[in-house]
């Protein structure tokens, strides 16, 4: 099955996101947290990279915040607000991983539908995808998020919703499914945590894992990954190597 779909994270996968030495999306969790008194160790924030912003709040508010109920419910929705905020005040400062372009450019040119799935807000998504010009210059052709696509990683919206945006998958069929009838193998994943691994694995695609985040490689290849790469910059080799593309 030739491969029709790469669907790629952002955060440490193709977009560098440390600032002054701290992955932005951690500094940005423990800052939104604490501004509210809540403080969470950062091996703890580590392991919820990759997941839903909306779902990381709403599940260290209660672990370690003790909120229940409204309340949690209002505290989560203004911590997300805080949170975008703050990721959309540095967006600017963020750059693209090295060879992220060269492997954009390099999918494109094998005919794949380029897609970048997130667990960032919709509009902090989209702005770093035209910051970085990747949008503007066709080599990312559709931009989505588990906030928009109806359910965050592990579960397999984002990669339904880029499977209809490119005409691959019926628009009427549920996203939040794996489909039986359809062929997973023409998709890749490829992400830098053991959840972007386990969103690859549940429907069945060639599942990659990159080495340049805050999971280790070890860490990355218990969870399930078919390969594990030092860098984005490394795909072009390892998909001609497989007879992939």
């Amino acid at each position: 099955m030739p491969l029709a779909l790469a669907m790629l994270d952002m955060a440490a996968t193709t977009v560098d996101d440390t600032i002054e030495g701290q992955p932005l999306v951690l500094r940005s969790f423990a800052e939104s947290l604490a501004s509210v008194g809540v403080h969470v160790p950062w091996e703890t924030l580590n392991a919820q990279r990759g997941k839903d912003k909306r779902e990381v709040f709403h599940t260290l508010l209660a672990s370690h915040g003790g909120l229940r109920g409204r309340e949690l419910e209002a505290m989560t929705q203004r911590l997300l607000q805080d949170f975008t905020a703050r990721l959309l005040d540095n967006v600017r400062r963020l750059r693209e991983m090295p060879g992220a372009t060269e492997t954009l450019a390099f999918l494109n040119a094998r005919g794949l539908f380029v897609a970048l799935g997130s667990g960032f807000p919709l509009e902090v998504t989209r702005a770093i995808a035209a910051h970085l010009g990747w949008t503007q210059r066709g080599l990312v052709h559709f931009v989505t998020c588990g906030e928009a696509a109806g359910g965050g990683r592990p579960h397999p919206h984002m990669i339904n919703r880029a499977l209809q945006a490119a005409g691959l998958l019926p628009p009427a069929l549920p996203a939040g499914q794996v489909h039986p009838h359809f062929d997973y193998r023409c998709v890749l994943k490829v992400g830098d945590t053991v959840q972007d691994v386990a969103e690859g694995r549940r429907v069945g695609a060639l599942t990659v894992a990159v080495a340049s985040g805050t999971q280790t490689a070890d860490v990355l290849w218990q969870a399930g990954a078919e390969a594990v790469l030092p860098s984005i910059a490394a795909l072009p080799a390892y998909l001609l190597e497989r007879g992939e593309c």
